[in-house]
């Protein structure tokens, strides 16, 4: 039996590295699999959780608990890049890497850091995974030294359709058309393009959801006009259960982000039969696929036609939006289980 040390240590962030873990890990821990032995490590407060069967280690004692299991795991995986976590010995080191995003949204000496860090963290991996086909093609762009080239393995999506729903306050009633869009207020979303379009789509309202303590919000907030202050609304965070209706209620859910690894939300919004338009940015058309609509003109009257054209032509019982369904649901959290334990027994048994 092969003994292998798995980080969940991010299991209560509210962020992606978050949102895999909490589905990764019950999966993992479920799979009672003969030939391997799972060591998690936990915030301190989930171990235990998942069963007798595996062994925990605490986030927050760390260094001590780690100890133990430094000459005793044969695989460590390190489930993202940003990890303050390393277990040296003779374990075999898989990273999976999410994206390398510094390359275009860091500057000077912070840039420099990250060039010179991240490439030691990479080579210093037996075996690299990548959330899609862009961040690969940027690691082996960027990156010298590769042990080999980087495994594809796609983020799951959960089923949150089918999870409770509730309408937000900021929402007048349950027939109001709106456009919906969610993530970060970072300058690399891109939403500030949305503020112009909406002078050519008066007959809806813009909800822009997430979390803005960074300037760029109020770099949005000036755009907009006195007389479209209760009709382009950028609410801050919102909870799961708003989430989920926003999908189900808008009219389309908008995503003209400039840099994603992998783009949760665009397959979220599939999920809910909801028309979906993205950029040509980065991963999402790789992510899309042909289930978008997308932008090729930032023109603000350019843009809304787009979205016209793709609402006027949109049902959602229509072959295009069940289909749509259909290939989100593909991304999915068992088969990422899956295929992880296989690079696990690749990496241990082959």
């Amino acid at each position: 039996m092969k003994n292998i040390v798995v980080d969940f240590s991010k299991y209560d962030a509210l962020c992606g590295f978050g949102e895999i873990v909490r589905n990764y890990c019950p999966r993992l821990a479920a799979m009672h699999l003969p030939d391997m032995h799972f060591v998690f490590i936990l915030p301190e407060r989930h171990c235990g959780e998942f069963g007798s069967h595996i062994d925990y280690i605490a986030r927050e004692h760390f260094k001590q608990e780690a100890k133990p299991w430094k000459d005793r795991a044969d695989l460590w995986h390190l489930t993202d890049q940003q990890s303050p976590y390393r277990l040296f010995g003779s374990a075999v080191q898989l990273l999976t890497l999410h994206d390398l995003n510094y390359l275009h949204e860091k500057h000077g000496i912070h840039l420099w850091k990250h060039k010179w860090l991240m490439p030691r963290i990479v080579r210093r991996s037996d075996y690299v995974t990548v959330i899609s086909e862009y961040v690969r093609d940027d690691v082996e762009r960027n990156i010298r030294g590769l042990k080999t080239s980087p495994q594809v393995i796609y983020n799951g999506i959960s089923d949150i359709e089918t999870r409770p729903q509730r309408r937000p306050a900021f929402v007048g009633s349950d027939d109001e058309p709106f456009l919906f869009t969610i993530g970060q207020v970072r300058r690399k979303k891109n939403f500030h393009v949305l503020v112009p379009m909406m002078k050519w789509l008066p007959e809806y309202k813009l909800f822009i959801c997430g979390d803005h303590h960074w300037d760029y919000y109020d770099d949005i907030l000036r755009l907009i006009d006195d007389n479209d202050r209760q009709r382009i609304l950028l609410p801050g965070k919102i909870t799961d259960e708003e989430k989920n209706w926003l999908y189900a209620h808008a009219s389309a859910f908008l995503f003209p982000s400039k840099l994603e690894g992998f783009g949760i939300p665009v397959l979220e919004a599939m999920r809910f039969d909801t028309k979906v338009f993205s950029s040509r940015y980065s991963c999402l058309p790789e992510v899309c696929s042909t289930h978008a609509s997308y932008w090729d003109d930032y023109d603000p009257r350019q843009m809304a036609d787009v979205v016209r054209r793709g609402i006027d032509g949109w049902s959602r019982d229509g072959q295009a939006a069940l289909a749509a369904a259909e290939y989100s649901r593909s991304f999915n959290y068992d088969r990422y289980t899956q295929e992880y334990v296989a690079l696990y027994r690749k990496l241990l048994f082959s």
